[in-house]
């Protein structure tokens, strides 16, 4: 058996850099009043004038606030971040710095509450969080229980949600020689990253968790799939996804060896694992798929899109496949600390509720990409500006006849103009022809008539029926307090444009808006990623297995190349230096 760690000794020269965790204080911990926050890099708002952010960082905003709140002077945040869950949980355990609040992924969560790691939280003090936090996202960490020695525990008692996402398939869809079409069918089910029409194509997270679960998903497909047939005769949605769980977090010895061999024929399929590169590989060209979380889809479409980035902008696509799938939630705890003050806690309790705060969560929202756990009328407007066709054309209601504002085609001014001027017929102006001007009138779109009775004038129609209807109460419903249930409907163009080729209606592929709030009938058939607790150790075997296999026959072959040019540079090295030694002998004879 070819060992391939002797053959990666034997190329590479130069010694492995291991990761580390990487800490960025904020600020000095020489106050009676500071917090130690331990968070995921890149993962909450910071001052980035080039980006159009010119606040102040988010945890030097809440000093100010906290000082304000409890009428302190001197509150600071020493703030770090960690590369990974795993470090953050190495962090914790070993107690090198005491940390008031971390953010980490939910399988940890779980992790720490079942290791007695973390505290119980005084929940009726964070108003902003009982307010705000969507009901139905909310309501799935909140149920996740935990095995904490003899009893059970439930995750709403020890955390608190913070951002949330799927985990599924990031496609180009003009990657390969198949039509669009053909590819976005194939990626409504894991089939695909097995399928040798998409060979050394598509790249999977070097994530034991996310990885086998993907593998398992892919060798339970016929279960999965008799499981949702089952749920469309029974309209059972709770007893479809708690059963739809138990599968997803399966680790029997069956199952284990089920996933082993799946993962062996992955390995001989795909372009390779990677850890935070696909993202920006899928982008380069490099690959045509990769294994994602939604939060980095989001990031690639956009980068993808961006002619300043990319010399020719191109669409990226997003998959839930059909049969099931992962959603996730990062939240936020307070490690045990015996010797924590009460007024650290508070101050830690008030970092969570200030985060909740939809004015707060919008901005982080905006600038990590993510989805937040918090709703409220800051975020939906946010997601209105975002995705929301009609907040890229000009509204006039019927019984509000406002000035509107348009860019003057000849002389490139901001001209006024009263809707009585251009709107009717007997008042068309030709300088409008050429200016889209779009009225939403309301509901009777096709008959406005001026105070004559006349047909009213206008250049183009909104006709919301062009767009996919996207409801969204399910998320909002509650958090909201200037807008009703009617405006968490939002019209759109890049959430599930398209059908499949036999006719079907799309319900898992879309564009970025899908990505960031898949509809309501995803997020049922996604389930929570369980804590494996004493089974991991199997798992982490299984993985390490894998990882260490015997390499595809075409990377050997290059492995054995490459190992024989080494070998011959070094022979040619030596030899010269023979030759060349011999060379001086004979010279210095010869002038003897």
């Amino acid at each position: 058996m070819l060992n391939k760690k002797l053959l990666l000794t034997l190329l590479m020269s130069a010694p492995l850099a291991l990761g580390a965790t990487s800490c960025s204080s904020k600020s000095s911990d020489s106050s009676a009043h500071t917090i130690r926050i331990l968070n995921l890099e890149d993962y909450i708002y910071i001052n980035d004038p080039e980006s159009g952010y010119e606040e102040d960082d988010l945890v030097d905003q809440f000093e100010e606030y906290a000082n304000e709140l409890f009428g302190y002077d001197d509150v600071h945040v020493v703030y770090d971040t960690s590369d990974t869950n795993e470090s953050e949980y190495n962090d914790l355990l070993t107690g090198r710095i005491n940390y008031d609040l971390v953010c980490t992924s939910d399988y940890m969560l779980q992790k720490f509450v079942r290791e007695d790691l973390v505290v119980p939280l005084d929940k009726d003090a964070l108003e902003n969080y009982n307010k705000y936090a969507s009901k139905t996202i909310k309501q799935r960490l909140d149920e996740i229980s935990i095995q904490k020695g003899d009893e059970t525990v439930y995750l709403e008692d020890y955390a608190v949600g913070y951002m949330w996402g799927t985990l599924g398939l990031l496609i180009n869809p003009e990657f390969n020689d198949l039509d669009f079409g053909t590819t976005i069918s194939d990626a409504q089910s894991w089939d695909i990253l097995w399928n040798e029409d998409y060979k050394n194509t598509a790249s999977i997270k070097n994530s034991m968790r996310d990885t086998y679960a993907v593998a398992l998903m892919h060798g339970y497909n016929e279960e999965l799939e008799a499981l949702k047939l089952k749920y469309q005769e029974d309209e059972d949605a709770e007893a479809y996804n708690t059963e739809l769980s138990r599968i997803f977090n399966l680790t029997d010895e069956d199952t284990r060896k089920m996933v082993r061999g799946q993962l062996n024929e992955l390995k001989d399929n795909i372009f390779g694992m990677e850890v935070d590169s696909g993202k920006q590989d899928i982008v380069t060209g490099k690959i045509g798929l990769n294994l994602a979380w939604s939060g980095d889809a989001v990031y690639s479409m956009d980068q993808a899109e961006d002619p300043e980035l990319v010399s020719d902008p191109f669409e990226l696509y997003y998959a839930v496949p059909e049969n099931g799938s992962n959603i996730w939630f990062d939240g936020w705890a307070i490690p045990k600390n015996d010797k924590r003050s009460e007024e650290t806690f508070e101050l830690a309790m008030a970092f969570l509720d200030y985060l909740s705060d939809p004015e707060i969560a919008a901005k982080n929202m905006d600038y990590t990409g993510y989805t937040s756990f918090i709703g409220g009328d800051s975020i939906l407007e946010l997601v209105r500006e975002w995705y929301d066709v009609r907040e890229y054309l000009v509204y006039v209601e019927e019984e509000d006849w406002a000035s509107i504002y348009y860019i003057d085609p000849e002389t490139d001014e901001e001209v006024e103009v009263e809707y009585g001027d251009c709107h009717f017929e007997e008042d068309n102006d030709p300088l409008y022809d050429d200016v889209e001007l779009y009225y939403y009138i309301g509901e009777d779109q096709h008959d406005l008539k001026n105070e004559d009775g006349e047909q009213a004038y206008y250049n183009d129609w909104l006709l919301l029926d062009d767009y996919e209807e996207v409801d969204l109460t399910y998320f909002f419903e509650g958090t909201t307090e200037e807008y009703a249930e009617e405006d968490m409907v939002f019209y759109s163009d890049c959430y599930l444009p398209f059908e499949n080729e036999d006719g079907s209606k799309n319900i898992s592929v879309g564009r970025q808006f899908f990505v960031q709030y898949p509809n309501e009938e995803t997020i049922l058939r996604c389930a929570v990623m369980a804590d494996y607790g004493d089974e991991n150790i199997k798992i982490v075997k299984l993985w390490e297995d894998f990882k260490s296999n015997p390499l595809p026959v075409w990377a050997v072959v290059v492995i054995i190349v490459e190992v024989a040019l080494v070998a011959a540079a070094v022979t040619y090295y030596f030899l010269s230096k023979y030759l060349k030694k011999q060379l001086r002998l004979r010279r210095k004879e010869e002038q003897k």
